[in-house]
């Protein structure tokens, strides 16, 4: 899902730890959940992981073909953010804005993947791995106007917090 400025007034999006939402004037946000990303690999691709606990380092990912989303894309901020913070240059072999082509090329071993954890559960047949430090997050967050909810919007806030 693109990231952009332009949401409707009551919207629930994804947002990146990264990209904690500042409050903005007339904005209240709530969060509703938040899970670290994972590396998504194809079973045939050999990841082993740099750390005793298997999990994988950025610096290890960075030289691999990584298939990446489109700027703009809270996903892809958030990744961006997590390279910086380790201090790791990157390239992109594959920029996507799909879900389930960036999950295509993996499963044909074309390159791997970072995404939120719930979201490469939707391909089982894929490999999961952990990231060392500076492993990206992701936020799903609710933004609402300030003051009281119209009735159909408090409902819906009502239904999903």
């Amino acid at each position: 899902m693109p990231n952009t400025s332009r949401s409707p007034p009551y919207a629930t999006g994804r947002r990146s730890s990264a990209d904690q939402p500042q409050q903005q004037r007339g904005l209240v946000t709530r969060l509703l959940s938040r899970e670290e990303m994972v590396l998504v690999t194809s079973p045939r691709r050999d990841v082993t992981g740099t750390g005793g606990d298997g999990k994988v380092a950025l610096d290890e990912v960075a030289g691999l073909p990584l298939v990446d989303f489109a700027p703009g894309w809270a996903i892809r901020h958030a990744v961006d953010r997590a390279f910086r913070a380790a201090l790791v240059e990157r390239d992109t072999t594959f920029e996507v804005n799909d879900i389930v082509a960036a999950a295509e090329l993996v499963r044909h071993d074309l390159g791997v993947c970072i995404m939120p954890e719930s979201i490469a559960a939707r391909f089982p047949d894929l490999t999961v791995r952990r990231l060392e430090r500076h492993a990206p997050h992701w936020n799903v967050m609710v933004v609402r106007p300030r003051g009281e909810a119209p009735p159909v919007v408090a409902a819906l806030l009502r239904h999903i917090t």
